[in-house]
This record gives C-alpha cells, structure tokens and sequence, in this order.
C-alpha cells in the first residue's frame, strides 16, 4: 500500500513539474496579452506619503522557496525582524511574490495542481523538507529563468517592476520624490530584482540599488540601471556558484557584457560571508548560535551596514 500510494505521489509530481515548467513562459506571455483577470488591485499611483513618511524604502524578494509573500519562511520572517530593528527609521515591505508577473502567489490563481500547491504550502511553513517541498523550488526556478531569458526576460520584469511599485505606493512611497529604494533579493529573488530594475528606475525617477543574497543572477541589462549591486555571498554557497557557471556572460572572457561592466565601474560589489552556505543552519539565515552569533544575525548586521553607506 505505502509503495503504490509514494509511487502515485511521485508520478503526480512529476507531472506537477513538467506542466509547471512547459507553462512558465505561457503565464509571462498571457499576463502580457491580457489573457489573465488582474487579480491584484493596483494602488492609486498619486498617492502622496503622510506627514513624516520616511525617506528610505526596503523591498525583500524571498527566495525559490517562496509561495506567496504573506506566508514567508520562519528563517526569513526572523531575518526581517533582525533587519528592522537594525533600520527602525526604514519601511521593509516583505509581502512581494516576484515569482509571478502579475505577484500572484501560488494559490491565489486558478491552477490545475491547486490541492498539490496547499500541501507542500503547509510542508514548507512546517520547515519540513520532502521530495514534494522541492516542487516549488524547481516552479520558481523555471519563473527566474523567464526573467534572465532575453526573449520572455523584459515582459515578465516589467510585470514584476508593477508588483513592486504597487507594493511602494501602497506604502507611502511617492513617485517622483526622488527617494532612492533598496530591493534585497534572496536567491533567484535577486535576478527579479535586478531584472525589475530598468522599469522601476524610469518609472519612481529615483536610484534603484540591490542586495543579492546568494543571487543566482544573469548579466541582464537591469544591471545598467542600478546604481549600485551588492553581491552578499557564502563561501560555501554551491548554488550560487551553479548561477556564475550557468551564465556565460559573467564569464570573465564577456568582458563588455553587463555584469563585467558594472564590475568594471565599481557598481557591482560582491561580499564574501565566511563559513556560510545557501540555506539550512549554516545559510544565510541560519537561527542556531554559531561561535555564539547566528548566521541570521551575521547576515542582518551586513546588510544593514551596506544599506547605511
């Protein structure tokens, strides 16, 4: 009985995936075409900030892991914790899903796996890994594929570039004041973020910089836009290293492509973290005491110095 019900889960799943990953470019493209309802309520783009707002503006993009952004992972709802009382004058917006053109998160949006998505949500708030959690790993890698793709890549940053805007607005950010916004990106997260970046600097009139943390990020055009990338890495983040070998174009050979260039001008900056890996207790959010100071808390104290320069 056990065998025969684990080999239907799998099969389920693999039909899960294959779906998933022959329809990433489909959801880019029908969102563009306005096939799809606009689920989301845009926010008023007039809108002014209250009395006092405050002039600096912080979006974090989770990770692959991410289902939605209102259910972020326990690790990084800690992280953000830490982040906000090293910034208490800062206004983080975390509920941003960049895994969706339109920031539709996994069960908000008709889909054919919907009871399949509800389990693994539960698994992934649980922090229990299965087989069946790494099925939205493997969906959002397919979307960070989309946007580092040269042909489906500026449709869906554009969309992506509308959630984080709405996302802004929504929180007090006014547009045309000039007040530059930070975007930290975990994961795949930073390729959105910097994908996203074109669109959002033309649009708030304003400095757009990036944090990547463990970014598996292309040499996409986005770069040219920052004013600056911070490039937070572990020394043992492998999955990072697989985004440096799997894009060419941040081969050192492409020396005028976009990454090698902002290298070159000094607006990309990477930052090595000692004795850290991609995700678990040794990632970038790790909660257990290390040498008596946790990852998370390593991590947090990093960025907030880099977003204080």
């Amino acid at each position: 009985m056990i065998p025969s019900l684990l080999f239907t889960v799998v099969i389920i799943g693999a039909a899960a995936l294959i779906v998933t990953a022959a329809l990433s470019p489909l959801e880019t493209l029908s969102w563009w075409a306005g096939w799809t309802e606009d689920e989301i309520e845009h926010a008023d783009a007039r809108a002014l900030p209250p009395d006092g707002a405050p002039a600096r503006f912080i979006v974090y993009l989770s990770g692959v892991a991410s289902i939605s952004g209102r259910f972020l992972l326990p690790r990084e709802k800690a992280f953000i914790r830490r982040l906000k009382n090293r910034l208490p004058g800062a206004t983080i917006i975390s509920d941003v899903f960049p895994y969706s053109p339109q920031g539709l998160p996994l069960l908000a949006a008709p889909r054919v796996f919907d009871r399949l998505w509800r389990r693994v949500q539960k698994l992934k708030l649980d922090e229990r890994p299965t087989i069946l959690s790494t099925l939205i790993n493997l969906r959002n890698i397919f979307q960070v594929m989309v946007s580092a793709d040269h042909r489906y890549g500026p449709i869906f940053n554009q969309g992506a570039a509308n959630v984080i805007e709405d996302a802004l607005i929504a929180a007090g950010y006014a547009r045309g004041s000039g007040a530059p916004v930070a975007i930290i990106g975990y994961s795949g997260g930073a390729q959105v973020a910097v994908g996203a970046a074109a669109f959002l600097r033309a649009r708030l009139g304003a400095p757009i910089d990036v944090i990547g943390i463990g970014g598996v990020v292309a040499s996409d055009p986005g770069l040219k836009f920052l004013r600056r990338y911070h490039h937070v890495v572990g020394a043992h983040d492998a999955i990072e290293r697989v985004g440096a070998v799997m894009f060419p174009d941040r081969w050192a050979p492409s020396a005028y492509s976009d990454w090698n260039a902002a290298k070159r001008e000094g607006r990309l900056e990477a930052h090595v973290m000692a004795n850290m890996s991609h995700a678990g207790v040794k990632g970038y959010f790790g909660r257990p005491p290390i040498d008596g100071v946790s990852n998370a808390e390593r991590t947090a104290a990093k960025i907030a110095s880099l977003l204080s320069v």
